[in-house]
């Protein structure tokens, strides 16, 4: 369900923009602030819009490239077409590389370059997959180097650890060679990750519902099922909430089916 609040705030600002001229920067500002309360209101498109509209206004703003690459992956995330779901990617991870160019610093810029990178992985297939995961683990501990606590940084490398270990035979092979050596990864280190996550932001589902499903992978059921309704339980407070809930309903009842 996406609520009006978001889409009058921003037509509000259009509007003063219009009669106002070119925006300063505390209108700049206030469109990103806008585009906040939107995503807070489960509003995606005004979020977008709003995000928009401020790098219209300020094409080099980090906060409203990092936020924009972030609301594009969460539209891919929940579109059911592959071609848009990888063209959003695309441009997600465009506009968070020009928020890291623009501020080096920053690790939110890193960690949705990241989370861009990753999610267009799922659309390329074998090595081309493996070669991006370079770029996911690169920026992903580019994130957490400049914050510890950045749980969307710690998040990702764990899936990139689980998806690693998880490689079958020849593509470790080819990921031997990109890395020189095939790099350190297990699902120790992803659920030590993905425990860390959950600990920082106890109320975000996506954390609890990838520990569950990693849990799962180390034939740790009893303790998958337990995260995965922990996911369940948890209110909506992101639009992405009910796509991880109806991966962690699919998950708790293969987990189920090994608990005794």
């Amino acid at each position: 369900m996406r609520h009006k609040t978001g889409g009058l705030a921003l037509a509000a600002l259009l509007i003063g923009a219009a009669a106002g001229g070119a925006p300063d920067a505390a209108e700049v500002a206030a469109r990103v602030a806008a585009g906040d309360a939107a995503l807070a209101s489960l509003d995606l498109h005004a979020g977008i819009a709003a995000f928009r509209s401020a790098l219209e206004a300020a094409p080099n703003s980090y906060e409203a490239l990092w936020r924009l690459a972030r609301a594009l992956t969460d539209e891919a995330t929940l579109s059911n077409q592959p071609s848009e779901q990888k063209n959003l990617c695309i441009e997600a991870g465009q506009l968070a590389g020009k928020a890291v160019a623009i501020n080096p610093s920053g690790a939110k810029g890193h960690a949705y370059l990241a989370v861009a990178v990753g999610k267009l992985a799922l659309f390329e297939g074998g090595k081309r997959k493996v070669e991006l995961s370079r770029e996911v683990k690169t920026e992903a501990e580019k994130a957490l180097l400049l914050n510890p606590d950045e749980d969307v940084g710690l998040h990702v490398l764990a899936i990139w650890n689980r998806e690693m270990a998880e490689l079958g035979w020849f593509l470790k092979s080819f990921a031997q060679i990109l890395y020189g050596k095939f790099p350190p990864a297990s699902l120790d280190a992803a659920l030590a990750d993905l425990r860390r996550a959950t600990e920082l932001q106890p109320e975000v589902i996506p954390h609890h519902v990838e520990l569950g499903i990693t849990l799962a992978s180390a034939k740790r059921w009893a303790e998958a099922k337990v995260e995965l309704e922990k996911g369940l339980a948890l209110p909506t407070a992101w639009v992405t909430d009910d796509y991880y809930r109806a991966l962690a309903r699919e998950n708790v009842a293969r987990a189920q089916t090994h608990v005794r």
